[in-house]
């Protein structure tokens, strides 16, 4: 049992010194006392999912600091938190327009430019794959691609068990084109490394990148210098056209029949069509909340 809750923690960090001496931080401004974020739900429920993004768990948190004596340990666990939740609120101020009155179930008209194996491994979590192949320039922009991405992510993180095992994703660059390539300006290549882990609240696993050229490593080099140091950077891995390179990081027990794999993928498009034939009002309340506008 915590004795602290999250939100509680979250209000603290400023005000904690190293050996739970009250003193005013160095780090970063806290959410409470800058009032930077205004999450739309402050229940426990809600605020584990940015805890469980950077591994972080609450009753290990209280545990060692009762038994350390040390209020600093439990403070660090919540304050990484607390920074997850920063990071998230501020690109969704930033990039309105890939969620704001954005039609969720209208996005599954992108078929199966995104595709999932539901077979939750704990090493692997959700495996998400973008395939370029699918993505047809005529008919989809690049901006409905990052908004399918997102609503994807803002929907399978509902899930407790997601929050937990984190996900996989997989880019296929099968039908990659220069006219495709052109599409990445700096600020649309920010908007995607945000979307995949560097500011959204899920424990990205890894980014494997398949059936690509040296030239999209090199563009990938390119624009990650303009982001932020991260660990997420220590995840992700170029395996070119070798579908064993791919194996030795996922095993093929998840991966889809194309990869060399044992499963069967799921379209974004069915996916979301299922979602929309079970779904309740408490969902519905939540995606109008997140901004999304839902029939």
């Amino acid at each position: 049992m915590v004795a602290v809750s999250c939100y509680r923690l979250c209000k603290r960090v400023e005000d904690v010194g190293p050996l739970g001496r009250p003193e005013k931080s160095r780090a970063d401004p806290t959410v409470s006392q800058r009032g930077e974020v205004r999450p739309y739900r402050d229940d426990d429920a809600y605020l584990l999912r940015f805890l469980r993004a950077r591994r972080s768990i609450p009753a290990r948190a209280h545990r060692l600091a009762i038994q350390s004596g040390r209020v600093s340990c439990a403070v660090l666990y919540i304050y990484f938190g607390c920074v997850q939740m920063v990071r998230y609120y501020a690109f969704r101020a930033q990039n309105e327009p890939l969620w704001r009155d954005v039609d969720a179930f209208g996005l599954a008209r992108l078929g199966r430019l995104y595709e999932g194996v539901l077979y939750d491994r704990p090493d692997v979590g959700r495996l998400i794959i973008l395939r370029i192949a699918e993505w047809d320039l005529n008919e989809i922009s690049i901006e409905d691609v990052a908004q399918g991405g997102l609503c994807l992510l803002e929907v399978g993180i509902m899930s407790p068990r997601l929050q937990v095992l984190g996900g996989t994703c997989l880019i296929d660059c099968e039908g990659l084109t220069m006219r495709h390539v052109r599409q990445y300006t700096p600020s649309i290549a920010m908007q995607f490394i945000n979307i995949m882990g560097l500011s959204f609240p899920l424990h990205q696993r890894g980014m494997h990148v398949i059936n690509c050229s040296r030239i999209f490593e090199t563009f990938f080099h390119f624009f990650k210098r303009l982001a932020p140091a991260d660990d997420l950077w220590k995840h992700v891995h170029f395996h070119g056209y070798d579908l064993n390179s791919l194996h030795r990081y996922i095993d093929p027990e998840c991966l889809p029949k194309r990869y060399g794999g044992h499963r069967e993928s799921v379209s974004l498009e069915t996916w979301l069509n299922k979602i929309k034939y079970y779904k309740n009002e408490e969902f519905d309340k939540d995606m109008r909340n997140l901004g999304y506008y839902v029939k």
